[in-house]
């Protein structure tokens, strides 16, 4: 688990595994889709402009799907920023594959194109992407699996803190030392909070020692009697480390009680997390789907190159992968079954595949080319200009 791959030197930016795999998968998919427009003469421009609209259109609607689906357990009552903010994690791929499906068909249809032929072409990297998002998954930690016998060799524990050792707390499959437990306002136990690992002693102690320069300085320049211009500066500046300091406060408060109570140090703490806080052995599901995803986008590149009717890797692929998930989601256990006695991706994967055997014999009564199939002609580039003398 990784869920920070690294952080820019000097502004200490940090970049998200997930948000670079992601990365990953849309340059690495559109370059691949790009290359198969281009090699069956159709516009490569086309499918950049698909893999954006795709790109876009997935996040939201993985975040729409997500929002639904955990309504009332995460976002009743909470405001509009918990819904929009992605960075505290939620994101369903079925959402996104539908909200992504919606906006390029849109788009297809609103430049008058072959929808088939373009699908067939971005379907392979579709499944490259997902591929690469759950590489994603696996070092932020979430989509986890179920327990395994420790024996086998890719089985995998996650540490301390992490989305499937709170879930295997919660169901008691393990147990934590006292010290690592906290009780919330609310009088309910839990494990102390994530992010707590994360803060090095610098972020722990530095907001408060950043505060303490800025109100002396502050103190300072009104005894000396500074001008306003100087005063309003370092006013500005008190407050923006105030807030620093509260926000860190907030998250160190059950921290610092638990290390009174205890008699620990941070340190001592961390090492009794890393040493105790670990799950059972899961297996890795993310890795499962990404195996499968790879596999899938290499079939579907060659049944592209081997089709005979346009549309056919589409079909193919709605039949596929949603029989691949659902025997993933037997495995996963981060997903209630609250759909019709299934999950929500069991369900929507028997529509789906219900929906490619559909569209599998409602293509053989179509052309076996697309009427809007035709071969793209790049633009001749304009004459170059005559040098003078």
């Amino acid at each position: 688990m990784w869920p920070t791959l690294f952080k820019i030197p000097i502004i200490m930016l940090p970049i998200r595994s997930y948000g670079f795999m992601l990365m990953v998968g849309f340059l690495g998919g559109t370059w691949w889709a790009a290359r198969r427009a281009s090699r069956v003469k159709c516009d490569p421009d086309m499918v950049v402009n698909l893999g954006f609209i795709a790109l876009v259109a997935s996040v939201v609607g993985s975040r729409i799907f997500y929002v639904v689906h955990y309504w009332d357990e995460h976002f009743a009552g909470r405001g509009l920023w918990a819904i929009v903010d992605i960075t505290a994690g939620g994101l369903e791929f079925y959402g996104g594959f539908i909200g992504a499906m919606i906006a390029i068909l849109v788009y297809m249809k609103l430049r008058k194109v072959s929808i088939r032929l373009y699908l067939d072409i971005v379907t392979p990297s579709l499944m490259f992407g997902m591929a690469m998002a759950r590489i994603g998954c696996f070092l932020n930690g979430c989509c986890w699996g179920g327990p395994c016998s420790e024996h086998l060799p890719w089985a995998v524990r996650f540490p301390y803190a992490s989305p499937a050792l709170y879930r295997q707390w919660e169901e008691r499959q393990v147990t934590l030392p006292a010290e690592l437990i906290t009780i919330n306002s609310a009088g309910i136990p839990a494990p102390l909070n994530r992010d707590l690992l994360n803060l090095t002693p610098e972020e722990r102690d530095g907001a408060r020692v950043r505060f303490e320069q800025a109100e002396a300085a502050l103190k300072e320049a009104q005894a000396a009697k500074a001008d306003e211009k100087t005063l309003a500066t370092l006013r500005k500046e008190k407050e923006r480390a105030e807030k620093d300091k509260r926000r860190i406060d907030e998250i160190t408060a059950g921290l610092n009680r638990q290390l009174a109570r205890y008699d620990l140090t941070a340190t001592e703490f961390s090492d009794l997390a890393r040493e105790y806080g670990k799950t059972v052995p899961v297996h890795p599901t993310q890795l499962y789907a990404s195996i499968n995803g790879i596999l899938l986008a290499i079939l579907l590149n060659e049944v592209f190159y081997r089709r005979k009717r346009h549309g056919v890797v589409f079909a193919v692929l709605l039949m596929l992968y949603p029989a691949a998930r659902i025997m993933e989601e037997m495995i996963r256990t981060d997903n209630p079954h609250d759909t019709a006695g299934l999950t929500i991706s069991q369900f929507v994967s028997v529509l789906l595949f219900a929906a490619g055997v559909g569209l599998y014999y409602a293509l053989k009564k179509m052309p076996e080319r697309s009427p809007l199939a035709v071969p793209f002609i790049p633009p001749e580039p304009p004459p170059k200009k005559k040098r003078r003398g």
